[in-house]
């Protein structure tokens, strides 16, 4: 006699008669502690924060997602170190994950696969996860009933980012993947980028910028006003990409207070091909207060200065301008001579270099108050030690004395972080 044959069963099918019980063994104790590794009290965590978890559905499809992250290459134990975004990354829905993944490693971007897993669990991915792959939140103020009907696992399919309706969803992710696709080309062949991969793993959301309302207008901006070559644009976009998704206005603000400064406006191509964060910057919030800085100290210039040293105005004025100089001020007979002559000083590692430097040139009896700034910081290792040190040695002695002293500074950072044990009162005898 005939049989009809069995359909074969599907990874993803829902068991029948899958309990809320087998359910969380298969979450809780499977996936997250057995899988992931986490510890029972981290697992109670995403549980709490990934609720889709206890739906049949749901915890196939992230025990689907686990799967299709570690054959892009990353390992599960970084899935599970990231217990933050963990329970947001379970949430979201295999297939809209795949579609991704693909449409990256399509022609139209040509991602190398082995870079794609790595770029989706970095923080940088978020905005682009959060419109191609949404994670559902589930209303927990609405009844199933509300909802349409259904059990968990309904709840956790229906509740979308968008809406109730998958429809709405459909159409809205579509039309994110038909901008995707426009702005893609728009870079590769308007903007020249030649590895395009790259400059999206550096910058996700920029596929989420659009061609003709948001790249257009920057490109022609960069080329047109500033003067960045337009064969030397790709490089500047390929080192800051962030640059497309800049307000115009905020750059064309930052271009504005540069030539307040007394930047001359010849200057201004050279300074943003070699520095194109500074037109991202905030002119109020964190350029001001160094120009307000250097006014204080005694810059003469404050146009040449910063045309010397652009990255200036980026710089913390707390953090690195003010420690640098009131060090300059002691190691120095005129220290606002030395700044103006050379403001590239601002831009050595304080304590590597400047300190270090410096604390060696006293250990040798050198009177640093005569020895140029310039001189002492410019020089790599084994120049400065042979040339301003004066050491026969190659170096030896300066790279010994660097290596006591880094030793030393993380004995003092390493009883820093530890904890003091608690003092033991004895008691009194009588």
């Amino acid at each position: 006699p005939s049989t009809t044959p069995k359909p074969a069963k599907d990874s993803m099918t829902i068991p029948a008669g899958d309990t809320l019980e087998d359910t969380l063994s298969r979450s809780f104790v499977g996936l997250l502690q057995n899988d992931l590794g986490l510890r029972k009290y981290d697992a109670r965590k995403v549980l709490r924060g990934c609720p889709g978890l206890l739906s049949a559905r749901g915890s196939q499809a992230a025990v689907q997602i686990v799967i299709m992250m570690t054959k892009l290459g990353v390992s599960k134990n970084s899935i599970g170190r990231d217990k933050t975004a963990l329970p947001v990354l379970l949430s979201r829905s295999p297939a809209a994950l795949f579609r991704l993944v693909s449409f990256l490693c399509s022609d139209k971007v040509r991602m190398p696969v082995s870079g794609i897993g790595p770029l989706l669990r970095r923080s940088i991915s978020q905005e682009l996860l959060d419109n191609v792959a949404p994670a559902p939140r589930l209303q927990q103020a609405l009844q199933p009933e509300e909802l349409g009907g259904g059990d968990a696992s309904d709840q956790y399919e229906g509740s979308t980012f968008w809406g109730r309706y998958r429809e709405e969803r459909t159409q809205t992710v579509n039309a994110m993947y038909k901008n995707m696709t426009a702005t893609a080309q728009a870079l590769r062949f308007e903007v020249g980028a030649k590895d395009l991969g790259k400059l999206i793993s550096a910058y996700p959301s920029v596929l989420l910028l659009n061609a003709e309302e948001q790249i257009s207008p920057a490109v022609s901006y960069l080329v047109d006003e500033l003067g960045i070559w337009e064969d030397g644009l790709p490089g500047v976009l390929q080192q800051y990409p962030m640059l497309l998704g800049t307000d115009i206005e905020n750059m064309k603000d930052v271009t504005s207070f540069l030539e307040y400064l007394g930047v001359e406006q010849a200057d201004l191509g050279s300074i943003f091909r070699a520095f194109p964060a500074l037109l991202t910057m905030d002119v109020e919030k964190e350029m001001a207060p160094a120009v307000d800085f250097l006014i204080e100290i005694g810059v003469s210039n404050v146009g040449s200065f910063v045309t010397s040293l652009p990255p200036v105005l980026g710089y913390s004025v707390e953090k690195e301008l003010r420690p640098k100089w009131e060090y300059l001020q002691r190691v120095c007979l005129q220290p606002t001579f030395e700044i103006n002559n050379f403001p590239a000083y601002f831009s050595y590692p304080f304590d590597r270099v400047i300190r270090t430097r410096y604390e060696y040139l006293e250990a040798k009896g050198i009177a640093r108050q005569l020895v140029p700034v310039d001189a002492v910081v410019r020089f790599g290792d084994v120049d400065f030690a042979t040339r301003i040190a004066r050491d026969e040695d190659g170096g030896k002695v300066f790279r010994a004395f660097t290596e006591k002293r880094n030793k030393a500074a993380r004995a003092v950072q390493k009883n820093k972080r530890q904890p003091r044990s608690p003092k033991v009162t004895r008691p009194k005898t009588a």
